[in-house]
């Protein structure tokens, strides 16, 4: 199994950093092959509507930091996203991540995979929904299975690993991402 962590936070070794860290020792310690990628590491463009993903071979035609993420998410099993929580929203090179994804909505390439998302926010859990509705209706239309969020109020650096909760939360998305390959396994 392959798991590619997309980390959509500005904040080196912040909060969303802390949980897909966490996420990733986990995984490995199960001997899954996990890739981390910090989406401020990559130049990414705004989707520039040119409808070019539409044609012949069903791909963006920028040139950008996406290719290299592009074949990351065909290649991985399951894909978990993290991003903190921006005005009831994912943060904006999150936001130009999702858009890039218009030609998995004809090309199906990602159609049959797993998807999680790890939500740090200063807002309390009620005001994350949009965020979390947001990516499922993603998910549902590129024909990925929404697995789980873990959503967690936390500003300032640490917030995250001072919650009790924090590592039985981690522990859990793993375990359902490990029951996830199973499943497949045994259809």
């Amino acid at each position: 199994m392959q798991v590619a962590i997309f980390i959509g936070s500005p904040r080196k070794n912040g909060n969303t950093f802390a949980m897909a860290n966490l996420l990733a020792e986990q995984l490995k310690d199960e001997e899954i092959d996990v890739d981390v990628f910090d989406l401020y590491d990559h130049d990414i463009e705004p989707c520039i509507d040119c409808r070019e993903c539409n044609k012949e071979q069903l791909i963006c035609m920028q040139s950008d930091g996406m290719k290299k993420l592009y074949a990351k998410m065909e290649e991985s099993d399951v894909l978990v996203f993290g991003t903190p929580v921006y005005w009831f929203g994912a943060s904006g090179r999150t936001k130009l991540m999702i858009d890039r994804f218009k030609p998995y909505f004809v090309n199906k390439k990602l159609y049959g995979k797993k998807a999680a998302l790890l939500l740090p926010s200063a807002v309390q859990i009620d005001e994350r929904d949009l965020t979390i509705e947001q990516f499922r209706r993603l998910f549902k239309a590129l024909g990925i299975e929404y697995l789980d969020a873990i959503s967690m109020e936390a500003y300032e650096k640490g917030d995250v690993l001072k919650n009790e909760n924090f590592h039985n939360l981690i522990i859990d998305l793993k375990d359902r991402i490990l029951q996830s390959q199973h499943n497949v396994l045994e259809k």
